[in-house]
């Protein structure tokens, strides 16, 4: 019993300080199935191709610092551009919880996976059910926790968290695009 602890111990303390959002390649096969089931649930299609975008003024459109080790891929189905993926981390209680938003190419949400929740606590944002409300909206609008979004028990920090989190994402897709980023 004790080495059981041990073992979520360490498994919990080396993902919390080793792994980091980045593009799809870099997480582990579990992940990776994740972000698979992910895009093709959103986009109908088993190959997609992911591109790493480079923004280089990234921080000034993220201010606010609500999300942390943003990474946007640009996503492709052979030749044509089909969306972009972001991934990003917002803080729940305690620790950090990374997330993959999916647009697709006029940057309305496809999808949204979490896919690395850290805490004991709040992990009810995961259920693909409450994820749902936040399919179809587009420029950060009509995400209000608690009003455009329903809140859900258990989650009390990561809910508003991760709301805050893809409501800012969304305002700064569109920004990026009227910049010619994306």
């Amino acid at each position: 019993m004790k080495m059981i602890y041990c073992r979520r111990f360490l498994l919990s303390f080396v993902l919390c300080f080793s792994i980091t959002v980045t593009i799809a390649s870099d997480y582990p096969k579990s992940i990776q199935k994740k972000i698979d089931k992910a895009l093709k649930s959103a986009f109908d299609t088993d190959q997609v191709i992911m591109e790493e975008l480079d923004i280089s003024n990234f921080d000034s459109l993220n201010k606010e610092n609500v999300v942390r080790n943003i990474k946007l891929s640009k996503l492709k189905s052979g030749k044509d551009i089909i969306g972009v993926a972001a991934f990003a981390s917002s803080k729940g209680k305690f620790d950090y919880f990374d997330y993959l938003v999916l647009f697709d190419q006029d940057l309305q949400i496809r999808k949204i996976a979490v896919l690395i929740y850290r805490s004991t606590y709040g992990g009810e944002i995961m259920a693909k059910y409450w994820l749902k409300q936040f399919e179809g909206k587009k420029n950060g609008e009509g995400m209000v926790f608690e009003k455009d979004i329903d809140s859900i028990s258990g989650a009390t920090i990561s809910g508003p968290s991760i709301t805050k989190g893809i409501q800012k994402l969304s305002e700064l897709m569109s920004e990026l695009r009227k910049k010619g980023e994306i």
